[in-house]
């Protein structure tokens, strides 16, 4: 890179860091770089001018049709409108490289405007479901009407047959009234299907909101999604927490992370030494460990190194790791909340934990104190995660770091390797924010209890470390079959 740096050139791509590519952008844009080799995206997001583009070669690889396909027409244009800026440059120059046989193809394209399509169709479920909860759709009727309104519309309007509507169906429906309803009963019986919304497809058409659906639209979830937590939530009825980073892992949201035959090696090492949870599953290469063969493992073995702060060397799984980083919390809290609203409290504790694990990049079965960063040694965390309190690890890290309260500073410090530090321990274990709560249950009917609770902040408030609120969910919960009988946020 330095020799290319050199010469006056640079690179630009989707695998590199945000703040690579900013420095890069910035570089040429200040002209200590004169050549920049990048990918189309490019000409889309950011306002770059330079005098002369090169687009060499138009074939590229279209994962939906397994195959090579031409540059759109669309890409071409926005490519060659970077050069020759009017309020930076006099002229510009343009070139395209392509094939004999696709360059008659860009020459008719290139002298004759061409519409742009709407792709409103493949995301139309939804959509329409996000419309239903906020209310303002109610039924097929009022569905309809609200097509209308879209630019899917016009363009259906204006150019039938890119939409499948053939010439005799634009004359029985000039207003394509029918094929607004046609398309949003469509979407409904299959967010009906996922249980994401409840319909009435006899007279009334009425479509209502259903705990899923609000979940999906809240946290901006696919319908395909849903549909892949609810056939593995059956699958598990008393998942791990392995199995429940796996319904994480699963979502519609990953399935970008292609596996590239270049990081196998260090996702396989990444599963060994960073990952906690292991795959299941999958086949097991020659040494017995499992092998990383979709976007849903690597996902899984990601989102755990994420988690674990570990180290990664290749910059497709760096900036694959930040994607995770950016959407694993949103996810896992929406399957949470599924869970949640199915009562399952098992399944629900465990989300939770996950996502908070994602949101702190500390593991529950680290201790709290981890939470601030840089006021403690490391050796101090790992004396404390030696402790074992009740058996085992899991629930009780908060109770360890708790329970160096009831002992004298000195003990802390020797406790934790930290000599005179006991202090200071002591001073942070009292802001792990944790309530004291008690509870008075009153008989009103005999399947009826009234629960009187009170809940008092047991930690003190730093505003460095507490932000300024702190969310708490409370239950109630029959601890014989885990079900939730009440929650609160």
């Amino acid at each position: 890179v330095g020799m290319h740096f050199q010469n006056g050139m640079g690179i630009h791509h989707a695998g590199m860091l945000r703040g690579d590519r900013k420095l890069t952008e910035q570089m040429f844009n200040d002209g200590a770089i004169r050549v920049l080799c990048c990918t189309a995206t490019l000409a889309w997001g950011i306002n770059l001018p330079a005098h002369t583009v090169v687009i060499k070669g138009t074939e590229v690889y279209n994962p939906e049709k397994g195959g090579v396909v031409d540059l759109s027409i669309l890409d071409v244009k926005q490519i060659f409108g970077r050069a020759g800026r009017p309020q930076f440059d006099t002229s510009g120059e343009a070139t395209l490289i392509t094939s004999h046989d696709a360059f008659a193809r860009y020459m008719d394209k290139l002298v004759r405007p061409v519409p742009i399509e709407s792709n409103f169709i493949k995301q139309l479920p939804d959509h329409l479901n996000a419309e239903v909860v906020s209310g303002t759709v109610s039924n097929l009727r009022e569905a309809a009407t609200w097509l209308t309104y879209t630019y899917l519309y016009v363009r259906m309007l204006r150019n039938p047959l890119a939409y499948g509507i053939n010439a005799d169906q634009k004359n029985d429906d000039p207003t394509l009234r029918g094929r607004c309803l046609d398309l949003v009963t469509e979407a409904a019986k299959l967010l009906e299907l996922n249980k994401i919304l409840r319909f009435d497809a006899g007279n009334s058409g009425n479509l209502s909101v259903a705990d899923r659906g609000r979940v999906a639209a809240n946290y901006y979830i696919q319908a395909e999604s849903i549909a892949s937590f609810n056939e593995l939530l059956v699958r598990y009825p008393s998942p791990s927490d392995a199995d429940l980073c796996r319904v994480i892992c699963s979502a519609t949201e990953f399935a970008n992370m292609k596996v590239r035959q270049e990081e196998l090696d260090e996702l396989t090492t990444m599963l060994r030494t960073t990952c906690p949870l292991k795959i299941k599953g999958a086949g097991t290469d020659d040494a017995g460990g499992r092998l990383i063969t979709s976007s849903e493992d690597k996902a899984f073995v990601l989102m755990q190194t994420f988690i674990s702060n570990g180290n990664i060397k290749s910059f497709t799984l760096m900036s694959d790791k930040n994607y995770i980083a950016s959407n694993g919390g949103r996810v896992a809290r929406a399957i949470f909340e599924i869970c949640l609203k199915e009562r399952k409290a098992g399944a629900a504790l465990k989300l939770l934990r996950i996502a908070k694990s994602i949101d702190k990049q500390i593991w529950w079965f680290q201790t709290p104190l981890r939470h601030f960063e840089g006021e403690l040694r490391e050796s101090v965390f790992s004396s404390l995660e030696n402790q074992k309190v009740g058996g085992g690890f899991g629930y009780d890290t908060l109770e360890t770091a708790l329970s160096l309260l009831d002992m004298h500073h000195k003990e802390v410090g020797q406790l934790c390797k930290m000599g005179g530090g006991g202090d200071k321990i002591q001073r942070l274990v009292r802001m792990l924010p944790r309530l004291d709560v008690t509870c008075n249950v009153q008989p009103v009917t005999s399947n009826v209890l009234k629960f009187h609770i009170t809940v008092v902040p047991g930690f003190h408030w730093h505003t460095r470390w507490h932000g300024g609120a702190q969310s708490f969910w409370l239950w109630v919960e029959d601890g014989d079959n885990g079900r939730i009988f009440q929650y609160e946020h």
